[in-house]
């Protein structure tokens, strides 16, 4: 296990390097408010992600400001391999093989479908920690003892307390507490767990207030004000992400578009961007079945030629159980978003639940027959292929310094954070503490939501 979370640092760190030298503008709307007010207070700023990113990153202002990105990245990495290494623990005690267990563990890692930015950044770290929950569920891995049932049903607070979408797996918790009478005192303690942080982040986000509150009455530098609204309203920062209302009838009529979409983004480029943008109905169709051809018949393939025991017994069960929460998630964020192709991000944990199912079914080649084997080698070929020229095209994000097309690089050669609060402080010397200041880390708000605080909170 040991070896495992060393690996994990190591290729998040390789991925993730560069971006200690900027504050990633996921974070900084987070950052500022935690500057700014008591932890209590930061929890009803507008936003999505709530409780253990607003912890971490209330934790992180205390230290030096100088230090601030590469105090996040280094968070966020260890958060990513305790994840990933949770996803291998699970596994590997349900299977007692290492091989399906390393392989489900690494896709957090390798997996190369946002393009906002996921490791490295705190804010987004409650998208892993529902995938760590979601498998932990699916594999009915409750805990062997009184303690560790506790922990895992913290664990279930916690993540539902920081990402609503967890309220998914109520469904497969439902499902157990029905069906498997001696676990129901397990389920049902991981399920009050579950309940009360949902019930806590849709207090949250009923109660959550203007993301600029954090600034206090404004100034009458009309002028001054005028500047700042429009910087965040260019960067995005202050639209509140509000939900529209549920409308079946228009998700139903998106959901070929968003499907497309979904399989467009789980194959190499160029083909990715070509067939997303192919208006022919016919073409569009053809694309389809090729992708599901490849992504889901090979699954398929792999538990139609096992045997009766690993066709029928946990490694099925588990698969579908997968599966289901991955329908589940698309299904919920189509209705409460209304659209889940606005953004990559929305689709990390379907991408990232589908590779870990497929992983999980890895089969013992050995205990097939030899005509059998060689199905199951052109089958996994196949996937493996696919997600090997991902995982090679993207493990360095391609919009490095440049940012062109208006994506946000991860990785810099300048100390861009260290840069801006040194300008700001020095602007600030000649400002009252109130006066509020923008802190910028790059010319265009387009790769970057300045940092906007008052001087009193960035003074040495």
């Amino acid at each position: 296990m040991t070896i495992n979370f060393v690996v994990y640092l190591a290729l998040l760190t390789a991925r993730s390097w560069g971006s200690h030298r900027i504050l990633h503008y996921e974070e900084t709307i987070a950052v500022a408010s935690a500057l700014s007010q008591s932890f209590i207070a930061t929890l009803n700023d507008a936003a999505y992600g709530t409780l253990v990113p607003r912890i971490l990153i209330f934790v992180a202002v205390q230290s030096p400001l100088e230090y601030l990105p590469i105090t996040l990245l280094a968070i966020a990495t260890l958060l990513w391999a305790i994840y990933s290494t949770i996803i291998f623990l699970v596994i590997y005690k349900k299977t007692y093989r290492f091989l399906p267990a390393f392989l489900a563990s690494m896709v957090l890692i390798l997996v190369p479908l946002p393009e906002l930015g996921m490791q490295g950044i705190v804010w987004n770290s409650f998208w892993p920690m529902f995938i760590a929950l979601g498998v932990v569920v699916a594999c009915r891995a409750y805990g062997e003892s009184r303690r560790i049932t506790y922990l895992v049903a913290l664990f279930a607070f916690l993540t539902a307390a920081s990402n609503p979408v967890t309220g998914v797996l109520m469904l497969l918790l439902g499902f157990d507490f029905v069906w498997h009478k001696a676990s129901r005192k397990k389920v049902s303690l991981i399920g009050a767990g579950l309940l009360l942080g949902m019930i806590f982040s849709l207090y949250i986000q009923i109660t959550q207030e203007p993301p600029l509150r954090y600034l206090g009455e404004w100034s009458e530098e009309l002028a001054q004000t005028s500047e700042t609204l429009g910087r965040l309203e260019d960067s995005g920062a202050a639209t509140v992400r509000k939900a529209p209302p549920i409308d079946v009838i228009a998700v139903a009529k998106s959901s070929p578009a968003t499907i497309k979409y979904l399989l467009t983004q789980m194959i190499p480029e160029p083909y990715a961007s070509r067939w997303i943008l192919t208006d022919s109905f016919k073409v569009s169709v053809s694309q389809i079945i090729l992708i599901l051809l490849v992504l889901a018949a090979c699954p398929l393939i792999v538990l139609c030629l096992s045997d009766q025991n690993l066709k029928n017994g946990f490694f099925r069960r588990t698969f579908f159980r997968i599966f289901f929460v991955l329908s589940a998630i698309l299904v919920f964020q189509s209705l409460i978003i209304g659209d889940v192709v606005q953004s990559k991000q929305y689709l990390f944990a379907p991408v990232s639940l589908y590779w870990i199912g497929v992983f999980l079914i890895f089969p013992r080649f050995t205990s097939f027959e030899y005509g059998r084997i060689l199905l199951l080698y052109l089958a996994y070929s196949l996937l493996i292929a696919t997600s090997f020229f991902q995982i090679a095209q993207n493990f360095r994000d391609p919009h490095d310094i440049s940012g062109e097309d208006g994506a946000p690089g991860r990785y810099e050669e300048n100390q861009l954070w260290k840069i801006a609060l040194n300008n700001a402080r020095t602007e600030c010397k000649l400002r009252s503490p109130d006066y509020i200041i923008i802190m910028n880390q790059k010319d265009s708000v387009i790769n970057d939501a300045p940092v906007v605080i008052r001087c009193r909170f960035i003074a040495k």
